[in-house]
């Protein structure tokens, strides 16, 4: 059956952090009727038949033909009413940000992946011409464009562009600050189609990330985490650290930080905050967080101590260990970056986007088991 290969495939992705991390990717298929796509909030690692939403081919095709408001979030509020209009009788669940998108793509098989490689290439200042040259015809790159409506719409208008020029639909589809879909007929060529992308950036990529443990200091960082108990939103808070040889290279001053400073996906804005907080000094660490504060309206999930190491923040032990898993993912990228022309965040409009979008909101809480 269709939707049992639809849940091995999910989960042979969903168990692979050098895929997919914490609520990360979307997959599907699609018969003569329906679509069968991830619920938002599900995760790839264990999801089961139960996880994904049905939904109607036809009424979903008819969303392309409405006009909706220039104002983002009349837009988006509809988008999202007409995208959960769609479900079959009987489905409740919320189907994925990304369901309209898979829905755009004519293969029966979609897998959205972010591995780090990949976006190594998608978060590079290079990443467009070089995709081109590596993979041809056979991939089409996507501009930063809000996820939702907005990349659905990009995606189906560039389709049938593609499809003129080069008389054949791409398999691989690169989002510049995003991920990759991969697109096929049978779960086999899916596999066999990462397979390709992957091998083909390995042999392009200059240094991989050397995540070698390092001494670190208990000392300094017994006092780092009083300080930020101390913090009054962050005495209930849950703190992870970590140190290695890369993360050492990157805390040495706020230069070397600068290429892990912002996000690069949506992920990164939404699992550890659209900025990481750099601190020189530790005395001064609390009126840097209030400055954080006053710029983001928000508190930092992930802060780095000069020559000391990086802390994770979560009201959760949970979202503690994302976010710093999501920051151990951001230096990856701007390491492959520099085989692809050096790191390129996404831009500020598109992190405010996700920011206060409500559906980006609704999928962390679910993720994070809020």
């Amino acid at each position: 059956m269709s939707i049992k290969e639809l849940v091995k495939i999910s989960r042979f992705y969903g168990k692979d952090p050098s895929f997919v991390l914490a609520g990360g990717g979307n997959t599907s298929y699609k018969d003569y009727k329906y679509l069968y796509v991830k619920a938002s909030g599900f995760s790839l690692f264990s999801i089961g038949e139960g996880g994904f939403v049905k939904l109607d081919r036809s009424a979903l095709s008819r969303i392309w033909e409405k006009e909706y408001p220039s104002d983002v979030d009349l837009r988006e509020k509809q988008a999202l009413k007409d995208l959960t209009d769609s479900r079959a009788d009987g489905e409740t669940k919320r189907p994925s940000v990304e369901a309209l998108l898979h829905a755009a793509l004519p293969q029966k098989y979609i897998v959205h992946t972010h591995p780090a490689m990949v976006n190594g290439l998608t978060c590079s200042k290079d990443g467009c011409q070089i995709a081109e040259k590596l993979f041809g015809s056979r991939c089409m790159w996507i501009p930063s464009v809000s996820p939702g409506y907005v990349l659905a719409k990009a995606i189906k208008t560039q389709l049938a562009e593609h499809e003129e020029k080069y008389n054949l639909l791409p398999d691989i589809i690169l989002l510049e600050n995003h991920g990759m879909f991969v697109g096929a007929e049978t779960t086999r060529e899916i596999k066999a189609i990462h397979n390709y992308v992957i091998s083909t950036l390995k042999k392009h990529i200059i240094r991989k990330p050397d995540f070698s443990l390092v001494r670190t200091s208990k000392e300094k960082i017994e006092k780092v985490y009083r300080r930020l108990k101390n913090y009054s939103a962050f005495k209930d808070s849950y703190i992870t650290s970590e140190n290695n040889t890369e993360i050492n290279a990157a805390i040495r001053n706020s230069t070397s930080f600068e290429k892990v400073h912002s996000s690069y996906t949506p992920d990164h804005t939404l699992y550890a905050g659209p900025e990481m907080l750099f601190v020189e000094d530790l005395e001064s660490i609390e009126q840097d967080i209030d400055k954080y504060r006053q710029r983001n309206k928000c508190y930092p999930k992930v802060i780095a101590v000069k020559m000391t190491g990086v802390f994770a923040i979560g009201s959760r032990e949970n979202a503690s260990h994302i976010a710093m898993l999501f920051f151990l993912n951001a230096l990856k990228i701007a390491v492959y970056a520099e085989s692809f022309g050096g790191y390129k965040f996404m831009d500020k409009e598109q992190i405010d986007f996700i920011k206060n979008w409500e559906v980006e909101k609704f999928r962390s809480k679910v993720s994070l088991g809020k």
